[in-house]
């Protein structure tokens, strides 16, 4: 049309305006005030039209980098809070006077809360956006950094009730961990185009990973047996302030126009879906009803696809995998007579081979786009690190278990991107946060069980007993299994499939005007 409404919206507008009686009456009577106002909802779809519609020109911006710097510094803080106690397990035991359970409910809890966080995060990207939601999720993440240095007296002695507050403060930390996780995907696709998305989200994803072998370092870096426990909360506490006032003065929401085909058209409906929610706000305002921004049926819908379903499992099982094994990494190291300064070296080298690993898969996805490849490759050398770990583990084999977990690492830490893209591309046009949500969610629930089984049969092990032991047949199942379910994985690549088909109907229609 000439306004450039499309025709689903022109059909709306009729809808709106046309479906009167002939007495000018619509249910108790549309006034000309109602009339008047969808004139005017019906001039701002057609402002929409001519500002959103998919166009075949994109733009990134330099703030991109910004955004995902700040973001990633939030997100590398959070995961290093989660992680903060698993190499400082005994001394962390002592010092509060409680058991080996509870200090591992310290990293449970992020795992307990991930899926109502995961819901928190999806209803306040809808109502607050990219950057409100961020300033949310640091505040809350500052303030449970407050109690938990407000846990700790001195170097001998904690405050009264100081564990309680430690796993509150902890609780806050995890219930916002799902914000900067199931951001990644998010602040690719809004920020960069389709020559760096890939690499952007590689880069996103990693930063929780990087926190987490930062928190493993951190801790051995200040406490010891003499203490340092207050002073080791204390500096998590200033990076969490020093993100807020980042986030503040310099995280954006989005760029003026899209970067991307894809991104475009997704843009244009979310602004058309809130001009219509205004058309409608009066007829739910007055059934007492409250516009949900994801319906049930679009949960429902996702679990109808077999693909969805494969990916989903296999990886939630491996990501489960991959948590329990570095919350009880500490535990692991001590019977076989390591010390809390050895799990804490092990534990970055597993992180930081990781992040080699996801620099050659990010260009890999980047220039090849062949995800599903790249992760059956991945998937089988994991596995394979797997076994090899399951021989390695013993006493003084210092060496060949740094090597083996240093692999496992590479091969384990890039599946995390590589499963964010494969997920979102064959659930297009569902928004990213949705889908990476729910696959790790699914890791984070089976967390809470796989964490408290290697914990057990790691206690009913005791000291080094060989191979053939119960938590080695545990882990290598799991990796199995997971292997299995991502072996089945044969989803198509959607979100491609329009960033190509944009770009053959532009060439089409530059020859056509040549």
């Amino acid at each position: 049309s000439e306004t450039g409404v499309s025709p689903s919206l022109a059909g709306g507008v009729e809808m709106a305006t046309g479906s009167c009686g002939k007495d000018g009456t619509l249910g108790a009577g549309m006034s000309e005030k109602g009339s008047n106002r969808n004139v005017q909802l019906s001039q701002e779809e057609g402002l929409l039209s001519q500002r959103f519609l998919p166009t075949q020109e994109f733009k990134t911006y330099p703030a991109r980098w910004t955004v995902l710097l700040i973001y990633g510094l939030g997100s590398l803080v959070n995961a290093a809070i989660w992680i903060s106690f698993a190499s400082i397990n005994s001394i962390t035991r002592e010092y509060y006077g409680v058991n080996d359970s509870a200090v591992n409910m310290l990293s449970v809890v992020y795992m307990i809360l991930y899926i109502p966080g995961s819901f928190l995060a999806s209803y306040l990207f809808v109502k607050l956006g990219l950057r409100g939601t961020m300033l949310t999720a640091n505040v809350l993440n500052l303030l449970g950094a407050v109690l938990r240095y407000a846990s700790a007296k001195n170097d001998q002695h904690p405050n009264d009730g100081g564990f309680g507050l430690l796993i509150v403060g902890q609780s806050l930390c995890g219930l916002v961990q799902p914000i900067f996780v199931n951001a990644s995907a998010k602040i690719a696709a809004t920020w960069f185009a389709l020559e760096s998305r890939d690499i952007a989200t590689v880069i996103a994803s990693m930063t929780n990973p990087i926190g987490t072998g930062l928190g493993q370092i951190w801790a051995s870096l200040i406490v010891n047996d003499n203490g340092g426990i207050p002073l080791f909360l204390l500096t998590q506490f200033i990076c969490s302030a020093l993100v807020v006032v980042l986030v503040y003065f310099f995280f954006q929401d989005s760029p003026p126009t899209p970067p991307s085909f894809s991104q475009s058209t997704r843009h244009f409906s979310r602004q058309v879906s809130q001009v219509e929610s205004k058309r409608f706000s009066h007829v739910t305002a007055e059934a007492g009803e409250e516009m949900s921004p994801y319906s049930m049926e679009d949960f429902k819908k996702l679990f109808r696809q077999p693909n969805f379903v494969w990916l989903s499992v296999g990886f939630g099982i491996g990501l489960a995998y991959f948590n329990s094994f570095v919350t009880v990494l500490g535990r692991l190291t001590e019977i076989l007579d390591y010390s809390s300064d050895d799990a804490g070296i092990l534990g970055a080298l597993l992180l930081g081979f990781g992040l080699v690993g996801c620099a050659v898969a990010g260009p890999l996805m980047d220039y090849t786009h062949k995800y599903k490849t790249i992760l059956r490759i991945f998937s089988t050398l994991a596995v394979c690190s797997v076994l090899s770990l399951c021989v390695v583990l013993r006493p003084n084999n210092f060496a060949a278990l740094a090597i083996v977990i240093s692999c496992l690492g590479f091969f384990m830490l890039p599946l995390l991107p590589i499963s964010i893209e494969c997920i979102v591309e064959c659930t297009y046009p569902t928004p990213e946060e949705i889908t990476s949500g729910i696959m790790i969610s699914m890791g984070n629930v089976l967390s809470i069980g796989i964490t408290f089984a290697l914990q057990e049969l790691i206690n009913y092990s005791g000291k080094y007993q060989g191979i053939f032991v119960p938590y080695n047949y545990l882990q290598l199942g799991i990796l199995v299994v997971t292997f299995m379910f991502i072996m089945r994985f044969n989803g198509s690549y959607k979100r491609l499939e329009a960033e190509h088909q944009s770009h053959s109907l532009a060439t089409s229609n530059t020859d056509t005007l040549s």
